[in-house]
């Protein structure tokens, strides 16, 4: 064994070196944009809902229902047990621990085509993406998704390649990638086209199934919980149903244009903040795009026409054999295809992708035998790279950080940009001598632009915005701990933003959420939270974090306002400390107070 590990050390040497110093400078960046998280504290929903769940996963306090993603909350739950407390800085942490460990992924990933030093350089246009970037150690679960994605992908392709073994590590990895971010299981469609291209022969079929096995062994917990708390143990079957008909929902993230990612590309690839407002730093499209990002996508398109031209040289030299009768009706059948595929675009995604996949599919079986390089593996990104981008940009649901999946193979295109131009300048020039040792232009180059990412990084960093929504929701919540001692699980707290009032108070906070479209919603509101019956718990609190105007709801008072967070509390609970909303007394009173007022609100008739 020891041998072995020596062996592997001297053949990849400097394999190892490029990582360390990758992991150097993205430590270098990174760091310091977790201090300014640690400054700001928690800045995202979609935080609160891991935290508190990892709470609940390590039996610490309360929770949301186990339906969302629970590999990070998983970990999050052991990290809580190792420590013996709770803290919002542990999904900090660990979110800058996925972030550079899914880019020392994509460097090997680019390895398997790429040299040292190109991949080297891609790498670090891909980590600072300000997309990407932005995210750092949000504590969100992207990183994590597209970390998952982008090893699973490389497990697999070296498994095809060197090792039938590795395919029972890349199984679980997959299946722990679509539990961390369920949109991380589209790579399916890729890895399949890839397998089938490769024609897998029975021995390495019968490893992958070993794998899936083990894949399915290692998150049986999961399901097994799911179906302990939801009466399903495959509760994300259902997203699946509705992306696949791409369902419209009523989502404040509802953006049914097909081309809202592709128009902000500039913007996720380098921009600015432009605002002293949180939310422009992690959304990215609301800046202004840096001249870098056109610099970018001309990398981008450039690497585009090197795939191309390496395809049409390849058939330009087997061009006898290309034209052949055979072939022509296939190419006019693959034609006819891929116009249906366009034609698809803005139906279901499962269909266009299935039929681009049968495009490209065709077009390899034409040209596999003639001698392009790693032709398969350019097939592979190439599938990747339009079936993220298909899939975010079907989907009506859209939100800036969904295109982070797609991230990965935009570099990697960047990639072929880079190292075309590279090729270039290496031909043309030769080396330079620095102290008698001989020196690339290319990675002269690359040293001064990996300086130039850095600074821009820090820069960007120190120039994040401070000002959190969040903060005054925390505020609020331990003002009210010191308002009513006597809260507990008993306590009926309803709010906008119950995930956040679940993971400051520990209790179970119910959502509340006021849809105004007229004068009377704000009586229909009231009635909502404040009835008491079979079905039903009147509120003793709601927390009011969203609404601009923070009106006066009957048979609530206003008891704290601090910012955008105001905390109302029932009327009858206020006037009378000792009493219950359990009563008949408190029943008739809320009856009495809201049909005293309903006058006032206009037409209460209707449905909120």
């Amino acid at each position: 064994m020891i041998n072995q590990i020596k062996k592997f050390i001297d053949n990849n040497r400097l394999d190892i070196y490029y990582i360390f110093i990758l992991i150097a400078l993205l430590l270098v960046i990174s760091v310091p944009k977790l201090l300014v998280q640690y400054k700001i504290g928690i800045a995202n929903w979609d935080t609160y809902l891991y935290l508190e769940n990892g709470r609940l996963y390590a039996k610490m306090g309360w929770g949301d229902v186990p339906s969302i993603s629970p590999v990070l909350p998983l970990i999050l739950a052991k990290i809580f047990l190792f420590s013996g407390h709770t803290y919002p800085e542990a999904i900090f942490n660990v979110d800058v621990f996925f972030y550079i460990l899914g880019c020392v992924g994509l460097y090997l990933l680019f390895r398997y085509k790429f040299s040292h030093n190109t991949s080297l350089l891609a790498t670090m246009i891909y980590a600072t993406f300000t997309l990407l970037y932005s995210w750092v150690a949000i504590g969100g679960n992207d990183i994590i998704g597209v970390t998952g994605t982008i090893l699973t992908v490389y497990l697999i392709l070296i498994s095809n390649k060197y090792s039938n073994k590795f395919y029972l590590i890349a199984m679980p990895i997959a299946a722990y990638a679509f539990l961390s971010r369920y949109t991380a299981g589209v790579m399916i469609f890729s890895i399949l086209f890839f397998l089938i291209i490769n024609k897998v022969k029975i021995r390495e079929i019968l490893h992958i199934i070993v794998g899936g096995i083990l894949g399915v062994i290692s998150i049986s917990w999961f399901l097994f919980e799911f179906d302990k708390a939801l009466h399903t143990p495959f509760p994300f079957l259902g997203q699946f149903t509705g992306t696949v008909q791409n369902t419209p929902v009523l989502d404040s993230g509802y953006v049914p244009d097909n081309m809202y990612f592709i128009r902000n590309i500039p913007q996720y690839l380098s921009s600015h903040v432009t605002t002293n407002n949180f939310d422009s730093l992690v959304n990215p499209s609301l800046n202004d795009a840096t001249l870098f990002s056109y610099v970018l996508i001309i990398l981008m398109i450039i690497g585009f026409a090197a795939v191309i031209y390496k395809i049409c040289k390849g058939i330009y030299d087997n061009r006898k054999d290309f034209t052949g009768r055979g072939n022509i009706l296939l190419l006019i059948l693959l034609m006819i295809v891929a116009i249906l595929c366009i034609l698809s675009i803005g139906s279901s995604y499962i269909i266009t992708i299935f039929l681009f996949l049968v495009a490209l599919g065709g077009l390899y079986y034409i040209i596999e035998e003639y001698n392009i390089e790693k032709l398969d593996y350019e097939f592979l990104m190439i599938s990747l790279f339009v079936v993220y981008l298909v899939f975010q940009s079907i989907l009506t649901t859209k939100n800036d950080r969904y295109f982070i999946t797609v991230l990965p193979f935009m570099a990697y295109f960047i990639t072929c940009g880079l190292s075309a131009i590279y090729d270039v300048i290496d031909e043309r020039i030769g080396n330079i001598k620095i102290k008698k040792t001989d020196v690339k232009i290319s990675s002269l180059i690359s040293a001064c632009v990996i300086v130039l990412l850095v600074i821009n990084s820090l820069a960007f960093c120190y120039s994040i915005p401070e000002n959190n929504h969040y903060e005054y929701i925390e505020e609020a919540c331990d003002w009210l701990v010191g308002y009513d001692d006597t809260i507990g699980n008993q306590t009926i707290i309803i709010s906008d933003n119950w995930p956040a009032v679940t993971w400051y108070l520990n209790i179970y906070g119910q959502r509340g959420v006021l849809n105004i479209k007229n004068y009377s919603h704000y009586w229909l509101f009231s009635r909502e939270i404040l009835s008491q019956n079979e079905t039903h718990h009147a509120a003793t609190y709601y927390i009011d974090t969203n609404n601009v105007v923070k009106v006066d709801y009957p048979g609530l008072t206003k008891i704290y306002e601090n910012d955008d967070v105001t905390i109302y509390e029932n009327d009858y609970i206020l006037n009378n400390k000792n009493a219950t909303v359990e009563s008949d007394e408190y029943r008739s009173y809320i009856n009495s107070t809201l049909e005293s007022v309903k006058g006032y609100y206009g037409d209460v008739n209707g449905k909120l």
